[in-house]
């Protein structure tokens, strides 16, 4: 099965069959789209992201589908410039700017 996210991955497969940087899904943009495809997909039935200010968290409730399409999301670039922390149980949280108004903390472990 293809990536949902193929043009957003952070690494693609060129003509001569060699890994390289996706360059144009590293752009503001792209990485936006990528994100509103994630939320178009995303089933809040069985699941929530929660957005507050410069911080996003995502609860899978569980869902497989949910689970299936974080697995796919997981390799956008978006991913990877905004990705914080992960906890068990399909919980995922993001800093959409480093200098926001508010960031995660760990408070115990």
């Amino acid at each position: 099965m293809e990536n949902r996210f193929s043009e957003y991955l952070k690494f693609k497969i060129n003509e001569n069959g060699k890994v390289e940087l996706n360059r144009p899904a590293l752009t503001k943009k792209m990485m936006n789209k990528s994100f509103e495809l994630f939320m178009n997909l995303y089933d809040n039935h069985y699941g929530t992201i929660i957005k507050n200010d410069n911080l996003i968290s995502i609860h899978t409730g569980g869902w497989s589908e949910n689970e299936a399409l974080i697995s796919e999301f997981e390799q956008t670039a978006w991913w990877a410039r905004y990705h914080k922390i992960t906890q068990k149980g399909g919980h995922y949280y993001f800093e959409l700017e480093d200098n926001g108004d508010k960031e995660w903390r760990v408070v115990s472990i």
